[in-house]
């Protein structure tokens, strides 16, 4: 009896910070909410009359935890509309926002899918640089909710920083009518979802240098929030199967400690926030789309007569492009997943049975 209710208890605690943290931003009191002001939507598209108002109402929706980038933008009553969170109205957001990353980079699905794969096998080869072979069944419950933690949380950071651009037929018509300058209603359409990306969402705008330093702001809270979610998924999953184990198989002695799920979700939060942040942004925003201008200028060298476009045309330039892609990606996750794991044995959150 009373290991079915350690069970239930891990299982509870567990939905319990998930759903506190889920429902903190709906919660937010109204002195938080992002306000528009007649001085900022009067702004004009290429530069800022008033850059306090601007710093002002950044600052404000980054403190308070403001995440506008799956909601839908322009307008007053598009926001407050988007508050009323419903299966529709999420379904729709990610549709929108799967189509603006794919007009920003065509290989954007593809890249999902690696990034997935990939997520799960560098945590792998991280637990075992980090451990040893010896080491991986005696702490199986510590890599089973790091490959979990990290499938989740990489995946979150690839598509929360990843380059945008908005192709719908409301931007073309509002393009056409106001020739782009009164088409941003409010501060967040200023800031790229990457920081490095060339133009805006509307694609053609670029980017003042501090939208490009917002960018690396815009995306920690709701990174944190990720990482707190994705983190008490992963250990409160294998917290919840450990004291299963323990109900069915008394005779096993497991050979680690139990892991604080409030403290690993803090700590996988702040790792999100700034070391997910960083990595993603530079790898989508400088090294991939170097890449694309490397092998863009062998395929414009094709077109040319010679020696030298006869070896440009060879198409075995698709596949080395493809290896060099996914051989970026994975020392990227590989990176990540060594520096999570470092940091949570270094905090003791980790810890081998005494």
């Amino acid at each position: 009896m009373v290991r079915i209710l350690c069970v239930a208890t891990s299982i509870q605690s567990s939905i319990v910070l998930l759903s506190s943290f889920i429902g903190c931003h709906a919660l937010l009191p109204p002195p938080t909410q992002l306000r528009r002001t007649s001085s900022l939507t009067s702004l004009p598209n290429s530069q800022f009359d008033s850059l306090d108002a601007f710093a002002d109402e950044a600052s404000e929706a980054i403190l308070g935890g403001q995440d506008l980038d799956i909601l839908p933008r322009g307008g007053d009553a598009a926001f407050v509309k988007s508050k009323m969170i419903s299966p529709q109205s999420i379904a729709k957001s990610i549709k929108i926002g799967v189509s603006q990353r794919v007009a920003a980079d065509p290989n954007f699905l593809s890249k999902s899918i690696l990034e997935v794969i990939l997520a799960a096998t560098t945590q792998y080869m991280a637990e075992l640089s980090q451990r040893g072979w010896d080491r991986i069944i005696p702490e199986i419950d510590f890599v089973f909710a790091g490959i979990l933690t990290a499938v989740i949380g990489k995946y979150f950071s690839m598509w929360r920083v990843a380059k945008t651009i908005d192709t719908s037929e409301s931007n073309e018509v509002a393009d056409k009518e106001g020739g782009g300058s009164q088409k941003k209603s409010n501060w967040r359409e200023n800031v790229p979802t990457n920081a490095f990306q060339r133009t805006l969402l509307d694609g053609h705008t670029r980017p003042a240098l501090s939208s490009r330093f917002l960018a690396f702001l815009v995306p920690m809270p709701a990174l944190f929030r990720a990482g707190v979610m994705a983190s008490t998924v992963g250990y409160g999953l294998t917290s919840a199967l450990i004291s299963l184990r323990t109900m069915f198989l008394p005779s096993y002695v497991a050979q680690t400690s139990p892991v604080s799920v409030p403290l690993a979700a803090l700590y996988t939060g702040v790792f999100m926030a700034l070391v997910s942040n960083i990595r993603y942004q530079l790898l989508q925003g400088l090294v991939e789309p170097f890449i694309d201008l490397l092998f863009d200028k062998l395929a414009r060298m094709g077109e040319i007569d010679g020696i030298a476009g006869s070896i440009a045309r060879w198409r075995i330039w698709k596949s080395i492009k493809a290896s060099i892609i996914v051989g970026v990606r994975w020392w990227n996750g590989l990176l990540g997943s060594w520096i999570a794991i470092a940091g949570m044995r270094a905090l003791k959150l980790q810890k081998l049975a005494s």
